[in-house]
């Protein structure tokens, strides 16, 4: 892992001006390496075979997008000049009704968590396993590692998400109260607090432990990051999720306009949870957001917002 550091700041410095691209080709190849160098450790071609296998592959995933994304970014740059119409998540901020439809059946709801309401040109995974959560690395969110910002609700021990968004050089704060770890600084920019998201401030019992829980808004508050552009929300909670809309929605419905991505493991096994996160989908979408990716298994769903 650490091999790729000197080559990804080659990259940045040669290719500055065509951050987004880059920063999309580097995290391809961090995810690339990663897992050849687990595989080349464990296979009989350790030696000239697989090195040539991972020269190759990391050249092509570099080479590909710098070929493609940078002509993607100039139009959409130029798009964003031009007189388009206005922002439906500022439509909807400014107090006009956002319609919800009935809910009609488990079908029709599965069948909306599957359909790609954003189309994402440069969609990989951040985090192994049970950890990773999709993440979109198109021009138009900007995720420029010099300045971005994300929260990772729902650690469990599993740090490699939170870990994949340091690497890219992101200030990570990490959240888990059921864990048994205080405050601490888990890497140089990686920030773990021993608290959880709720509609209110509590304390709580979770998994035996006695657990803090406080709003959305608080928890900025206190982080200094209120007016801060949060590039990435990862809400992996066992239905927490559902106090963060229900808070939000009702209380605070302006702070979602500082969110680009959303990315959550929804959990609708209960009766009633799916007509509530049909109701709270569709408010995502009167703010602007769109559905970019949904794994569907178990009476789970691993599903990505957007708002482009």
């Amino acid at each position: 892992m650490l091999a790729v550091y000197p080559f990804r700041s080659f990259i940045l410095r040669v290719a500055e001006p065509r951050q987004s691209c880059i920063n999309a080709s580097v995290l391809q190849v961090f995810v690339v390496v990663d897992r050849l160098k687990r595989m080349i450790r464990s296979s009989p071609f350790k030696s000239g075979l697989g090195l040539a296998a991972l020269l190759g592959i990391t050249v092509f995933t570099v080479w590909r997008p710098l070929q493609t994304k940078v002509l993607t970014s100039a139009t959409e740059e130029e798009e964003s000049s031009s007189g388009l119409p206005p922002n439906p998540r500022q439509e909807s901020a400014q107090g006009k009704p956002c319609p919800i439809p009935a809910y009609e059946g488990s079908k029709a709801f599965l069948e909306y968590e599957k359909q790609n309401q954003y189309k994402c040109e440069t969609l990989i995974y951040f985090g192994l396993g049970d950890g990773s959560k999709a993440v979109c690395l198109d021009p138009v969110f900007r995720l420029d590692e010099r300045n971005c910002s994300v929260l990772s609700f729902g650690i469990n021990n599993d740090w490699t998400f939170d870990e994949y968004f340091g690497v890219f050089g992101c200030k990570v704060y990490s959240f888990d109260p059921t864990i048994g770890e205080e405050d601490h600084q888990h890497k140089p920019n990686i920030r773990f607090l021993n608290l959880g998201i709720s509609n209110q401030t509590e304390i709580v019992t979770m998994r035996g432990r006695s657990c803090k829980l406080d709003t959305y808004e608080n928890i900025l508050k206190r982080l200094g990051l209120l007016d801060t552009v949060i590039d990435y929300l990862k809400m992996d909670v066992e239905t927490s999720e559902m106090k963060f809309f229900d808070d939000v929605f009702t209380n605070t419905p302006h702070l979602l306009a500082n969110i680009k991505q959303i990315g959550m493991e929804t959990h609708y096994g209960r009766p009633g949870l799916r007509e509530l996160f049909w109701d709270y989908y569709h408010r995502l979408a009167c703010y602007g957001f769109k559905v970019m990716s949904a794994r569907q298994y178990d009476g789970r769903t691993e599903i990505v917002w957007g708002h482009p």
